[in-house]
């Protein structure tokens, strides 16, 4: 009965996975016309990734779709990369931080995670290309963070309330062996 869980379990890990890596695809596609602004969806699927199982699996879940993506794209290693990955870590160290601290909402825990994925592209700018003005346009992308934030928080809890009627958060949240 373990191992049918463990691979329900990896099975559900790897769809998620698929899904970040779908959404991360093609959502360059829906242009916002402002330069570096995203609606930041793959992160729907990390956050709904830690309240299925926990920070550990979302932080894989998250690295993963950074690097399958970029692969996918021919882009590995690029600036588009570290740019992913800078992003990706802080933000995901951030809700895992405010997770763990705080008593916030999905909103509250994807508008802190656009806040700090934001940083982290604008440390990687820095950092790669020597460009410190480059911190004149982290105030731009912290307010445009916001409204982002807040409407992949709510498909997320959009999600986790259809999930819920289902009964699957309850029976993976009482399962403590993760994939």
């Amino acid at each position: 009965m373990k191992s049918k869980r463990k691979v329900m379990n990896m099975t559900l890990v790897t769809m998620l996975l698929a899904i970040s890596v779908f959404i991360h695809m093609i959502e360059p596609a829906v242009p916002l016309g402002i330069p570096g602004v995203k609606f930041g969806l793959a992160n729907t699927i990390g956050l709904i990734t830690l309240e299925l199982f926990d920070a550990k699996t979302m932080l894989r879940v998250n690295l993963m779709r950074v690097l399958i993506s970029t692969l996918l794209r021919g882009i590995i290693f690029g600036i588009g990369f570290w740019l992913s990955l800078f992003g990706v870590i802080l933000s995901s160290l951030a809700v895992i931080l405010f997770s763990k601290t705080t008593k916030l909402s999905p909103i509250g825990l994807s508008v802190a995670s656009a806040t700090f994925h934001n940083i982290g592209q604008i440390l990687a700018l820095i950092l790669i290309n020597k460009i410190w003005a480059m911190i004149y346009y982290l105030p731009f992308l912290l307010i445009t963070g916001i409204p982002t934030g807040i409407l992949t928080g709510y498909i997320v809890m959009l999600v986790l309330s259809r999930l819920k009627k289902t009964g699957l958060v309850i029976r993976l949240k009482g399962n403590t062996s993760q994939a």
